[in-house]
């Protein structure tokens, strides 16, 4: 399954030497970073501490100048209206990185729609391996750098129960009650 695993080599020279232009706001999810690079949206992280999510853009982009580039202040605007549920998120031009795999599970991720979800075994069945394969798409979940953006907040258990946000589940329960979907199974 090594065409699965998340390929570090290619996350750590990623945009390297490119600018990234970088910002952090305040959403009811806590602090947001949003990064940007001359293509579009690089990184959308969610946390409690803009030190910590800077140094986690810094670990996963080493090789990039990191604040060198433009503020994405109106994409991190429309981020934190959407998370204030004051306005459905605009399309925003993307630049993540990933593998062929990865970026085909965030693909599915997108379709879909507002106020649903799929299981890890769904999305697999979406992309037509078996279902074994829900492991892999849920580490490609996991491997997602543009929160909310690509919703993997979407995906969920076979149970039907929230499993695995990189951003926390507390986060990942509010994304999903705020998107109005019912989940039987808090606890």
């Amino acid at each position: 399954m090594g065409l699965h695993r998340p390929s570090s080599n290619a996350r750590r020279y990623a945009h390297a030497g490119r600018p990234i232009g970088v910002t952090c706001t305040d959403s009811p999810l806590g602090r947001v970073l949003v990064a940007t690079t001359d293509t579009g949206l690089c990184a959308v992280y969610l946390g409690d501490d803009d030190t910590a999510l800077l140094q986690t853009l810094y670990a996963e982009f080493p090789a990039a100048h990191i604040g060198s580039g433009p503020a994405p202040k109106a994409a991190a605007a429309a981020i934190a209206a959407y998370l204030c549920d004051q306005t459905p998120l605009p399309v925003l031009s993307l630049d993540p990185v990933g593998t062929s795999f990865q970026r085909l599970v965030w693909q599915a991720l997108c379709r879909i729609p507002y106020g649903e979800t799929r299981t890890y075994r769904q999305l697999a069945g979406e992309l037509s391996l078996p279902a074994s394969a829900a492991r892999a798409v849920g580490q490609a979940c996991a491997a997602n750098s543009l929160a909310i953006v690509i919703p993997c907040h979407r995906a969920i258990g076979a149970d039907g129960r929230i499993a695995g946000f990189r951003w926390g589940i507390a986060r990942k329960q509010a994304l999903l009650m705020g998107e109005g979907v019912f989940l039987p199974y808090l606890e």
